[in-house]
């Protein structure tokens, strides 16, 4: 019987479970208030608001000089899949105004994900 074979196997598989951890530790934030909401709403408030507004009614700052108003978000009726679509590749391919960004090249899908998980808690807010 081999001593060391014995001893290095436990060793190896400790050393691969605590290289797992590291891991998904370093790729998930498990802080409290670190959710995709709150993810998506800094996001939409450096990206989005300025055309948007902060409550995304389509009244933010740069809304008055679009040719095309930007969308009031707290009451749209687009389907989710049809707004991460619209964020990752833009007004102009699906058919709307060239004025809205795809998002693509700055922000990732997760990104996107958190953003629209955002946007759709503003039209939940209006159902009130």
């Amino acid at each position: 019987m081999n001593l060391r074979a014995i001893t290095c196997r436990p060793v190896r598989g400790l050393a691969l479970a605590l290289a797992s951890a590291s891991v998904l530790a370093s790729t998930h934030d498990a802080r409290p208030g670190n959710t995709p909401v709150t993810r998506g709403e800094a996001l939409f408030s450096k990206y989005c608001a300025l055309c948007h507004g902060a409550s995304g009614a389509g009244d933010g700052r740069a809304a008055a000089v679009q040719k095309v108003a930007p969308a009031n978000l707290t009451v749209s009726t687009r389907t989710r899949s049809y707004k991460m679509q619209i964020v990752r590749d833009g007004g102009a391919a699906m058919d709307r105004s060239s004025s809205m960004p795809a998002w693509r090249d700055v922000l990732t899908d997760a990104d996107i994900a958190d953003v629209v998980d955002y946007v759709q808690t503003l039209n939940e807010r209006n159902r009130r």
